[in-house]
């Protein structure tokens, strides 16, 4: 559930995204996950996005995707806000699990 050790070529792409970092009042944050293999692997990349500012929050690569790893990533991203956000996410179960269980407000929405 740890995300994955950073390979360079991983610093260059974080040097050139530009990445809030910055605690802030936030309205809507956008949360998603991908699926990347690499080497016969497969890594799961998670993205949370400022709506309102169109500003990246927080990107993180992990071993795995599940409800306890989605939790500690949306804990992670609350430390980046001021209040508590409403959440847009898909119809992903881990997604919804993890935000009921803090008691989060969300709403679904297809990203494709």
């Amino acid at each position: 559930m740890h995300p994955i050790s950073k390979s360079s070529s991983l610093d260059k792409f974080e040097e050139k995204l530009p990445i809030s970092a910055e605690k802030k009042p936030r309205n809507l944050i956008a949360i998603d996950e991908t699926v990347v293999k690499a080497n016969k692997k497969k890594y799961y990349v998670y993205a949370a996005i400022d709506v309102d500012r169109n500003e990246p929050i927080l990107m993180r690569v992990y071993t795995t995707r599940n409800y306890l790893t989605t939790k500690s990533f949306i804990k992670e991203v609350l430390k980046y806000c001021e209040n508590k956000p409403k959440f847009v996410v898909d119809k992903a179960l881990w997604l919804i699990d993890a935000l009921e269980s803090l008691n989060l407000e969300f709403e679904h929405q297809t990203f494709r």
